[in-house]
């Protein structure tokens, strides 16, 4: 298959339109994504966490929100998991489902000589709706789990794959995979749809990409894409299931 590098963009839609009809059907596992259109860039730029909550099966259907206040942060009233717009939601076979935010301050809190995670999120992707979330959850099976996992050192990828469109919008310019990490390097070919991607490091503004080598069963450096572009807007998220089929 032609890589994304060597394609023409005017007909990288259509491409990959064809593409992805050749993909199996899920039938047990989704992953559904707030449509583009309908997020504002403003609730895309200066992300710096990945922030997911874990429902395991027959949780109750609530998050568990936070304040900060001068005495440190303070639990708030539960929010229904029904009035909120997370980026991404998983549900998975097993049952559990996961709800992903993006997260734009991020602070460690000694509570009881432990340390503890905030994240400042995106509760609703559409409408802007902040507020503050804290990592792990209360030893109950049934109980919501919150992960807080960083951009900058890419922690947010591990163990997940890349979604590379869904939060391209009509106008940016095409994706390109790239021998180094800026803009003026040349491009490379990647296969979307017969490799296996992940992302490794960060550098600036682009992120990583290894492919894995089924030969000598690792991953190999193949080259750079954009993380984000040169206004900060967030143009990769992490998947469980990525639209190219990696």
């Amino acid at each position: 298959m032609q890589s994304l590098a060597g394609m023409n963009p005017h007909l990288l839609t259509g491409a990959l339109a064809v593409a992805l009809l050749a993909l199996p059907a899920r039938t047990s596992a989704q992953e559904s994504f707030a449509r583009r259109g309908e997020i504002p860039d403003a609730h895309l730029r200066g992300v710096t966490h990945v922030v997911c909550a874990t429902f395991p099966q027959d949780a109750t259907p609530e998050l568990p929100l936070y304040e900060r206040r001068n005495i440190g942060f303070q639990p708030a009233s539960a929010v229904p998991r029904a009035q909120t717009a997370p980026l991404s939601r998983w549900v998975d076979p097993g049952g559990w489902q996961e709800d992903c935010y993006p997260a734009f301050e991020h602070e460690r809190a000694h509570e009881h000589g432990v340390t503890v995670q905030y994240a400042h999120v995106i509760l609703d992707i559409r409408s802007g709706r902040k507020a503050w979330l804290r990592d792990g959850g209360a030893d109950d099976a049934k109980a919501v789990w919150i992960t807080i996992e960083s951009l900058r050192p890419l922690e947010a990828f591990e163990d997940k794959g890349i979604e590379l469109f869904k939060l391209r919008r009509e106008g940016q310019p095409a994706l390109v995979f790239r021998a180094e990490p800026r803009d003026e390097a040349r491009p490379v070919d990647v296969s979307l749809h017969d490799e296996q991607l992940i992302l490794g490091r960060r550098a600036g503004d682009f992120a990583e990409v290894l492919v894995f080598d089924e030969a000598g069963g690792q991953y190999q450096h193949r080259g750079w894409v954009r993380l984000v572009d040169s206004t900060g807007l967030l143009l990769l998220w992490p998947a469980n299931y990525p639209s190219h089929g990696c």
